[in-house]
């Protein structure tokens, strides 16, 4: 029941639900079942913006798994520290991580792990500006999530996908990738999932210069996340409005967006919206005459994507330094 609700529109009734399993299970009982409610409440925490209360929860399934022998229940909590670790922008502590869960996944023949630990993996790719790499990491993982018709992990992979074509300018590819992944994930009554997907699908439409499509899906996505009550994916929603706000001819507005935005990212620690949150807030204050706030900002953008090593960032606020502001999304 807290699985079900952690996906749909009740994170509160995930972890109410969670606190009862782990209740009944106690604190002292060593049992696979409590690795994985251990695993399974940090992961509603993670989702709703709340990565260090769910990182104890990790640590601790980790530690059970490893006292009993669960082979499984030790890969797939390793699997969860590194999308903690990804989230904080240490990305060699994630594929360090990332590695050792698809080696004990492997041993132990835990295939639908094997196909998300790859999409991990490609998704770290990806930041680092290895797209040959991602798409690699991606194939594998799709092939293993429909050979098993798992339609779930079939839409995360091919919403990721759709962000590795955006990238690469192949926007006819991406629009497929994102339209079949919204499908999957509205038969599936997958909330958190259409919420993400949505976000992209906005992103796609102000790359294309389409600020009446991009509409409909960022409101859409905005108002997913505040239902969810996930802040990162509330601050994510709020990059995408503003620079909407900012494209439309309203600097002010989308300045006052970002501001907001920012508070939450800090808040759900996410090093690469925090990064790109500058960015666009960046970009904002240029737009509205503040030619040196705007500069100021986008050091300390640039500083921030140089940390965590996403090379194609670093390269495009170059750029955007050396060359002045446009009215660009991007």
């Amino acid at each position: 029941m807290a699985r079900a609700a952690g996906l749909g529109d009740s994170p509160d009734s995930a972890l109410a639900f969670g606190n009862s399993a782990l209740a009944l299970l106690g604190a002292d009982e060593k049992h696979p079942l409590l690795a994985d409610a251990l695993r399974w409440q940090g992961s509603v925490l993670r989702d709703r913006g709340q990565p260090s209360a769910a990182r104890p929860l990790y640590e601790r399934s980790l530690e059970v798994a490893t006292e009993i022998g669960y082979t499984a229940g030790r890969a797939h909590a390793m699997n969860c520290l590194g999308t903690l670790a990804q989230r904080r922008g240490e990305l060699a502590e994630a594929a360090t991580l990332y590695s050792a869960a698809l080696v004990e996944a492997e041993g132990c023949g835990e295939t639908r792990l094997m196909g998300m630990v790859q999409q991990n993996l490609g998704i770290v790719a990806d930041i680092r500006g290895n797209p040959a790499s991602a798409l690699a990491h991606y194939r594998v993982s799709l092939q293993t999530f429909e050979r098993s018709n798992d339609l779930e992990n079939v839409s995360w992979v091919l919403n990721n996908l759709g962000y590795l074509h955006v990238k690469e300018g192949r926007f006819d590819d991406a629009a497929a990738a994102y339209h079949r992944a919204l499908l999957i994930a509205r038969e599936r009554g997958d909330l958190m999932s259409e919420g993400i997907i949505e976000e992209n699908r906005g992103e796609l439409h102000l790359i294309l210069n389409d600020l009446e499509a991009a509409g409909p899906s960022i409101s859409r996505a905005l108002a997913i996340a505040r239902q969810r009550k996930d802040r990162g994916r509330q601050a994510s929603a709020l990059k995408l409005r503003g620079a909407l706000q900012r494209l439309s001819g309203y600097p002010t507005a989308a300045i006052e967006t970002f501001r907001h935005a920012l508070m939450l990212s800090a808040v759900g620690e996410d090093a690469l919206l925090g990064a790109e949150l500058l960015y666009q807030y960046g970009a904002a204050l240029f737009d509205n005459g503040d030619d040196e706030g705007a500069t100021d900002v986008w050091h300390t953008s640039m500083e921030a994507f140089e940390r965590i090593n996403a090379r194609q960032w670093v390269g495009r606020l170059r750029q955007r330094l050396t060359e002045g502001g446009t009215h660009r999304y991007f």
